[in-house]
This record gives C-alpha cells, sequence and structure tokens, in this order.
C-alpha cells in the first residue's frame, strides 16, 4: 500500500507542474494546457500498480494534482470543476490500463469526453462563462483530450517497457 501512496504523490506532483509549464489563455479565462498528457500517464500507472483500486488513486491523484494547478495559477474557481473533470479522466486511464488496445482506446475515449463533459456543464452554470463561453471551450477541451490520451498512452507505455511496473 506504501508503493501505491508514494506513487499518488508523485502523480499529484507531476500533474500539477506539466499543468502549469505551458498555459494559453482561452476566452472563458481558463487557459489551454498540457496536463492531460500527465493525467492519462498518472491513471495508467496508478491502474497498472493495482487493478480495481488505482481507478480510486487515480481519481484522487489526477484531480488533485491539476486543481492544485488552477488554485497556484490564478484559476481557483475552476479547481473544483477541474478536480471533478481531471479525476475522471484519470480513473477512466487507470480502467484502461489493463485493457486490450481496443478497449484502451475505448476507456480513454470515454475518460476524454466525460473532462469535455464535467467542464461543459460546469461552464455553463458559471455566471461569467455562460453557454455561449462552454460551447466556444468544447474544441480546445477535446485538443487536450486528445493530446492527453495519446501522450499519455505513449508515456505508459514507454515506461511499461523498462519493467518498473
Amino acid at each position: 500500500m506504501r508503493n501505491i501512496r508514494i506513487a499518488a504523490l508523485s502523480i499529484i506532483a507531476l500533474t500539477c507542474l506539466a499543468t502549469l509549464l505551458i498555459r494559453i489563455p482561452l476566452p472563458s479565462r481558463g487557459y489551454f494546457n498540457v496536463g492531460d498528457v500527465a493525467v492519462v500517464f498518472g491513471g495508467m500507472v496508478l491502474g497498472c500498480m493495482r487493478p480495481g483500486q488505482g481507478v480510486w488513486w487515480a481519481l484522487a491523484a489526477c484531480g488533485t494534482g491539476s486543481a492544485l494547478a488552477d488554485i497556484l495559477g490564478g484559476f481557483a474557481v475552476f479547481a473544483p470543476l477541474t478536480f471533478a473533470a481531471k479525476g475522471i479522466e484519470g480513473a477512466f486511464a487507470a480502467a484502461a490500463a489493463s485493457r486490450s488496445k481496443a478497449g484502451r482506446i475505448l476507456l480513454l475515449g470515454l475518460g476524454g469526453l466525460g473532462m469535455v463533459g464535467v467542464y461543459f456543464i460546469g461552464e455553463t452554470l458559471m455566471p461569467n462563462i455562460g453557454l455561449q463561453g462552454a460551447v466556444a471551450e468544447i474544441p480546445s477541451n477535446l485538443i487536450q483530450a486528445i493530446g492527453g490520451a495519446a501522450g499519455g498512452l505513449l508515456a505508459a507505455g514507454t515506461l511499461k517497457k523498462t519493467g518498473l511496473f
């Protein structure tokens, strides 16, 4: 159990740093970033470490790291929404870790759609963003989801080849 805790803390730090590394402002006052690569990578690592339980660890670690980046980056209003969106994406990545290639792609796609959906619903309800702003965010969120799935899958696959997990 101790190793999964250390891994989860590492994923929190990795996700936070990757999210803060490159930030491109969006019309809704949010930002586009590469943190989704760390979310998917982290979810897959935790999913491989603890099949079954890894989903919960990934939800917590990926959501916390991403929400922490929002808080540290000056977007604290988005932190609860980000926790849910990235937590779901990480949880699906953890579930995808032990599946066949087709199952992995399906689950990563569902995780990305879950992330986009959570942001869409949450942003629609935010007074300063509303429906028009939420719709405007869909393309950039989809790009983040696809890029995160591709990059995270590649990074996790490369790490797996080393035999470390």
